[in-house]
């Protein structure tokens, strides 16, 4: 059985819509697509916590994506869109979010008053905030892989967010009471896939051999119309097309999302033994071993750096061994396309090179093309990149056979990349058990590490820094050596 707690939110309705008329306007004024709002947009909508949104905020404020799809488009900036600039209105919903956090108020409200045994289910980026604000016995909270491992019988499942298909068929088939704490746009999206579940039961009630059977006339019920935000419709339908294991990882940290988006919001973060770089969604680790956000590092705070680098090779043997047939596909195209640049490199030299992919639509500098096709980068920083290479060399091919070309690589870059991250997050969870408990985890003990080899590499490759500054880091970020660079990438 599945009920609703209601969130009020009339003046997010009203913001969510004027944020669609504006996105809609710049679609079919200039054609553009702008993918990285959406994606913003549901975590803002799931997040609970001030300091998720803050981030959000700054992420918008420097995300290019709309002024640079604008130049492309002719030559606009933003002033021409007037009232229909989207980045203003989403920047103006996040700011609601932000001031009123109208999901944790009646979240955190329900789950402090509820008397009966509850399971609520959290991000993990949000369980140590809760395990601070919310005390009642009654109440066990855990991210959604632990749900699958416990015995849920006679117990209230609490889930304070809906994201499509995959969602609706896991509670749908659930025995157990359910309450949604959800905004009425998630509410009408969980009313859409119920419709459609109807709708299939009903061809399945109105079929002519049932008619034969029983000699009754099934009579439908009327169709039913719910109110849904086309920008929020269009990045759950994205969710309903992940694999189970992307899914998974955006089940358990919805922040997954912001990896799908190429502009990158980067700390400059100095500590008493050196200056870092960070992604503001970077997982660092707290002198006692927690996991934290980038986003969440504060002066004077003792921290560990997760380090990328040396890890890098490990994690993707590890992904080569547990799906080889996949992994055996995604290392051919990463092949394939660094055989592509290498010979364009021969054949035209650097300078020319670049002048030549910057017409195709190349986004980076000469510094990063140099490294293209080299060392431990399995494919290019932006998509437009691929893309422009394979304009360039397939240059006699018209764009709908490259895209046709390019498709299943893009495909296995996005498998790389979203595979690695998730097996990223299983071995920093095993890096906290060590550093908090000194247990050695299942990706770990596979890369031969035992207790003494393992303190020896904490040691030497994750000190604890004392932070003394953090700011954002404003200028180009290929104005960044090679070496940093490919690490914020990995």
């Amino acid at each position: 059985m599945i009920k609703f707690k209601n969130i009020p939110g009339n003046e997010l309705d009203e913001l969510i819509n004027k944020f669609d008329e504006k996105i809609s306007f710049v679609n079919s004024e200039f054609g553009i697509e702008l993918k990285s709002y959406g994606n913003i947009l549901r975590i803002a909508i799931n997040a609970i916590h001030k300091e998720t949104v803050e981030n959000l905020i700054e992420r918008v404020t420097i995300n290019k994506e709309l002024e640079r799809a604008l130049e492309n488009a002719g030559g606009y900036t933003v002033a021409y869109l007037n009232e229909n600039n989207p980045k203003a209105g989403l920047l103006e919903m996040l700011c609601y979010l932000k001031e009123n956090l109208p999901k944790q108020q009646v979240l955190l409200k329900f789950l402090k008053e509820t008397d009966k045994k509850t399971i609520a289910v959290f991000d993990n980026n949000d369980l140590d905030f809760v395990g601070r604000n919310m005390r009642n016995r009654k109440v066990e909270v855990m991210p959604f892989s632990a749900l699958k491992k416990v015995d849920t019988k006679n117990k209230v499942l609490v889930f304070h967010s809906f994201n499509g298909q995959k969602d609706f068929d896991y509670l749908y088939n659930l025995d157990n009471e359910i309450r949604l704490i959800i905004y009425k746009q998630e509410k009408n999206l969980y009313y859409k896939y119920l419709d459609r579940r109807k709708k299939q039961i009903e061809e399945e009630i109105k079929s002519k051999d049932r008619f034969q059977i029983c000699g009754v006339e099934y009579i439908g019920t009327r169709d039913s119309v719910t109110d849904i935000s086309t920008t929020i419709n269009g990045i759950v339908s994205r969710l309903d097309e992940m694999n189970g294991k992307a899914y998974e990882g955006y089940k358990n940290e919805c922040d997954l999302l912001l990896n799908e988006i190429e502009e990158k919001l980067i700390y400059k973060v100095t500590s008493n033994k050196a200056t870092l770089f960070l992604e503001s969604n970077d997982t660092i680790f707290t002198d006692k071993g927690e996991l934290m956000k980038s986003y969440k590092i504060k002066v004077g705070d003792k921290i560990r750096i997760y380090p990328k680098e040396q890890l890098a090779e490990n994690l993707y043997q590890v992904a080569v061994e547990t799906e080889p047939d996949i992994f055996g596909i995604v290392e051919e195209h990463a092949i394939f396309w660094k055989q592509l640049i290498n010979e364009l490199r021969h054949k035209m030299g650097d300078d020319f090179l670049y002048q030549k992919l910057k017409e195709k639509g190349l986004r980076i500098l000469p510094a990063t093309l140099a490294t293209y096709g080299k060392g431990y980068r399995k494919f290019p920083m932006f998509n437009n990149d691929l893309r422009a290479i394979f304009r360039l060399y397939y240059h006699d091919k018209p764009d709908n056979e490259i895209d046709s070309i390019l498709k299943p690589i893009l495909k296995s870059k996005t498998t790389y990349n979203s595979t690695m991250i998730v097996l990223g997050r299983g071995l920093k969870q095993e890096l906290r058990l060590f550093l908090m408990k000194k247990k050695i985890g299942e990706i770990l003990q596979k890369r031969n590490f035992n207790e003494n080899t393992l303190q020896t590499f904490v040691d030497d490759f994750m000190p604890i820094h004392i932070v003394t500054n953090k700011e954002v880091f404003c200028d180009n970020i290929e104005t960044l050596g090679e070496s940093t660079l490919q690490q914020i990438e990995l």
